[in-house]
């Protein structure tokens, strides 16, 4: 797990200190989907050379943790302008400032043909469902989508939602409260069936 220390905390040998200001956005890094995200993070690295992308950033420390991890650049965002104001501090306690592009806004103020290599989103299943299509057409071929924040009862709507625009589940978490699901943009295969009619 990437450690969050406290100021005058030693980071142990090993690990890789996110450093967050004091603020009012969501993301500590000790709720259950925080953490959980963080952990699918390390599973997926390395990140080299990956364009990230985290929706509903709250404090930033998904892209961050990602942009730590080896992603080369980030974008950030948040409908709240505290929080995005406090991605961007945290952005800079980082030294990652000029790697991560943060705004207070929405999904639909991206370029309509930017494509990233991994999309980050800790927010309500709900948000997430209204936001599939343009989450999928947003994510790289190949590209890795970790969603959190997702209640029990949202994971089924949401698992047929992402299927159906083209994406594949690789892992599912169960956390106490919620879920963390990993998603993928895979490749089209070689083969292409066709049925046809049988001539007698």
């Amino acid at each position: 797990m990437i450690l969050c220390p406290h100021d005058g905390h030693t980071v142990p040998k090993g690990r890789i200190p996110i450093l967050l200001g004091h603020g009012r956005a969501f993301g500590s890094g000790l709720h259950e989907t925080t953490v959980s995200c963080l952990e699918v993070l390390e599973t997926l690295s390395p990140l080299d050379g990956a364009r990230v992308l985290d929706v509903g950033t709250g404090t930033g420390i998904l892209a961050l943790g990602a942009i730590l991890l080896g992603a080369n650049r980030g974008v950030a965002f948040d409908n709240d302008p505290d929080a995005a104001a406090n991605c961007s501090a945290n952005a800079h306690l980082n030294g990652v400032s000029g790697r991560v592009q943060v705004y207070c806004g929405t999904l639909e103020a991206l370029k309509p043909d930017a494509v990233y290599d991994l999309i980050l989103a800790n927010l309500y299943g709900d948000i997430i469902l209204a936001a599939a299509n343009s989450l999928a057409s947003s994510l790289s071929q190949g590209g890795s989508m970790v969603l959190s924040g997702v209640a029990f009862e949202d994971a089924f709507a949401l698992r047929k939602a992402l299927g159906n625009v083209g994406l594949r589940q690789m892992q599912c978490r169960y956390l106490d409260d919620y879920v963390t699901m990993v998603w993928q943009k895979t490749h089209h295969g070689r083969f292409l069936l066709e049925i046809l009619p049988l001539k007698c």
